[in-house]
């Protein structure tokens, strides 16, 4: 089985298009061009380099769920719709 691995190289810059609460997480849906081409729902791509997974994809705008430990240990629970992020698509190993 591979692993994911981040090169910490960063390939664009994202934005916050919303945030949709869930309970104690949040849907994050993240606007780009590059990181979107080829994306497949399941790719882990680093978003200011927290690790997420994409959930949903429609057109350019790519959705990760971030639960509340994630939230609460990093930035990403202070954002906001229009808050630019780093993307960077993960690379495979094996």
């Amino acid at each position: 089985m591979g692993r994911t691995l981040f090169t910490g190289l960063i390939e664009e810059l994202g934005t916050i298009d919303s945030i949709l609460p869930i309970a104690n997480a949040c849907d994050l849906l993240v606007r780009c061009d590059q990181v979107a081409v080829g994306a497949a729902i399941g790719d882990s791509i680093a978003i200011s380099g927290c690790c997420l997974t994409i959930t949903q994809i429609a057109d350019r705008v790519l959705t990760f769920q971030a639960g509340s430990e994630t939230l609460s240990r990093t930035n990403l629970g202070l954002l906001k719709p229009g808050d630019q992020v780093n993307l960077e698509r993960s690379l495979m190993v094996g």
